[in-house]
């Protein structure tokens, strides 16, 4: 299970990472170019199985999210904060083991 947090922490610091490249290369982009960066960018993960296959389901979760969200919805802060939070529990499922 602490493998699957890990994987999950660095899915989403990856995420996080080409998102704000992109916000950095286009900073006249809107939320609609956002959003369609991140929709090719997840699909380009998935085809080409960047990430380990636990993480698909990942992929999926967040591609439904920005379609049922809307062109118009910033997930940035929502990304940011499931990154935080798989962060957290993995370090709090690492200190257990340790702990064991």
């Amino acid at each position: 299970m602490y493998n699957s947090y890990s994987q999950r922490v660095h899915f989403y610091y990856c995420v996080l990472v080409a998102v704000k490249m992109n916000n950095k290369k286009n900073a006249s982009a809107n939320v609609r170019g956002k959003n369609n960066f991140l929709m090719k960018w997840l699909r380009n993960a998935q085809n080409n199985n960047l990430f380990h296959s636990d993480i698909n389901s990942e992929i999926e979760w967040l591609r439904k999210k920005i379609i049922t969200s809307g062109p118009d919805a910033d997930l940035e802060p929502m990304l940011q904060y499931v990154y935080e939070t798989s962060q957290r529990a993995s370090t709090m499922k690492q200190a257990a083991q340790q702990g064991s």
